[in-house]
């Protein structure tokens, strides 16, 4: 069999990877890869997302992969949450709107008015902060303006840049999910959530699973990439959903815990939770591969690691991620942590050592001062927040786990996977950091029948890669 190349594009919040999978008819290879940054614009009165330079990186890596040889498919996945609005010659009305953009900030409060936080929960599956697609929507309808009258669709980010490649519209099921618009199937739009908060739903489009081939590169595409011919795939559009398809072996009874900017940690139901215990535990609920269902929670990770190299680059000191291991290995701890959910840490503006120190005060610790004080409390607050939520999956929602997947960027941090196995008492396989990548891969040969089945996918996983077993120490 000659080698089937797909080519993948994960967009993350911090910037963007792509990857050559090369499929033999055994094993599967994931190289070449090319990243690229995602910086936000800032302007007086907005953020948003530079989707145009996202797709022209997109398109420099489909080119630069097919001067190299032929490009059978194609698929992208992102973070969750964005879209753009498109009017009825399939234009966009406005910029993608970051969703840390202030014009949510007060959006939810709002919202929880009109349907309470609880029966919310019970609609969707979600629990509902202001980076959902929801409050974005609804802050059009606290402002009065007329854009989602004007607007005729609505497409997700992947959805979004596989229509600038295909022409193709479409709403990819994994992705739809990070929206609080599904209804508790994770597999419909919940129309009585529109009707309820008054948003209009004219601009939903149709919903396909992941897997589903949606087209083939436009003419021009293909001319300028030199990709013509292939196949554009609707992968898992989901970033994490992408991550939990690709893990060898993953089922039932196992957990997982993908590390990126953000981290999201939970496992796989045969269908969505919504009992009171999830919903005062705070976890969500979204769809995954196959129509499989995804119980899990979600919060800041090396989003405050990013923070903190900003801040100390202004400062004229340049650390880079092994820098940063190094430095919280060579510091003592002082044992103090703090809240990763806090609002405070998810802002943009404003100096995350301030921010931290203000939470250790507030909270009666002892303040910090030196870098690897920093890097070392950030890391410790993870793997603390790991410990509770998992806690929690087991003995407030009865989801027993007998093993725990580590995977995604953070896998790579030692430290970090050796306290989160400390933190847990038990055994942790941790790998594959670019399992998003390989996810979206994986979903590419699915949809073109070169893999039959989910399990086939995880099977060929196992036989591609590796994973690194840490065991508890003190």
């Amino acid at each position: 069999m000659e080698h089937i190349i797909c080519i993948a594009g994960d967009l993350g919040a911090s910037g963007g990877k792509m990857a050559k999978g090369a499929f033999d008819g055994n094993k599967l290879k994931i190289t070449d890869f090319i990243d690229f940054d995602n910086k936000l614009i800032e302007t007086p009165n907005a953020l948003y997302w530079n989707v145009f330079g996202l797709y022209n990186s997109i398109l420099d890596g489909i080119t630069q992969y097919a001067d190299h040889g032929s490009v059978d498919s194609i698929a992208i996945d992102t973070w969750g949450a964005n879209y753009g609005l498109l009017d009825k010659r399939n234009r966009l009305l406005e910029p993608v709107y970051h969703y840390r953009d202030k014009r949510t900030l007060h959006t939810v409060e709002n919202i929880h008015k009109v349907v309470s936080g609880k029966s919310l929960f019970e609609m969707t599956g979600c629990q509902c902060n202001r980076t959902y697609t929801l409050p974005q929507l609804y802050s059009y309808i606290e402002q009065g303006t007329n854009v989602l009258t004007e607007a005729d669709k609505m497409l997700f980010l992947p959805d979004l840049l596989s229509y600038f490649l295909s022409g193709e519209i479409s709403t990819e099921m994994t992705i739809a999910g990070t929206s609080a618009l599904m209804n508790t199937s994770q597999e419909d739009w919940c129309f009585d959530l529109f009707e309820r908060l008054n948003i209009p739903s004219h601009f939903l489009t149709d919903i396909v699973e992941a897997g589903t081939v949606k087209g083939t590169l436009l003419k021009t595409v293909g001319e300028k990439t030199r990709a013509g011919g292939a196949k554009v795939i609707a992968a898992v559009g989901h970033d994490t959903a992408a991550a939990v398809a690709a893990i060898p072996g993953f089922g039932a009874n196992k957990l997982y815990i993908s590390i990126g900017t953000n981290i999201s940690m939970g496992a796989m139901v045969p269908e969505s939770v919504v009992s009171e215990e999830a919903f005062y535990c705070g976890f969500k609920n979204t769809g995954g591969i196959g129509r499989s269902k995804i119980v899990y929670r979600d919060f800041s990770a090396f989003w405050l690691m990013n923070e903190l190299q900003s801040v100390w680059l202004n400062e004229g000191k340049k650390y880079s991620y092994m820098d940063l291991i190094s430095l919280a290995e060579h510091t003592k701890s002082k044992q103090v942590h703090f809240d990763l959910e806090e609002p405070e840490f998810n802002n943009v503006d404003g100096d995350i050592r301030i921010k931290i120190n203000n939470y250790l005060k507030k909270t009666g610790q002892s303040v910090i001062e030196e870098d690897g004080e920093f890097v070392l409390c950030i890391l410790e607050s993870i793997s603390i927040k790991v410990k509770y939520y998992a806690h929690l999956l087991k003995d407030k929602l009865n989801i027993p786990y007998t093993e725990i997947y580590v995977v995604n960027g953070g896998s790579r941090n030692y430290l970090l996977m050796q306290m989160i196995s400390n933190a847990l008492e038990a055994e942790v396989k941790a790998g594959m950091p670019y399992a998003t990548l390989t996810g979206n891969v994986l979903t590419q040969l699915y949809a073109r029948g070169y893999v039959k089945t989910v399990d086939e996918m995880r099977e060929l996983s196992k036989q591609s890669f590796r994973m690194k077993i840490y065991e508890p120490k003190n």
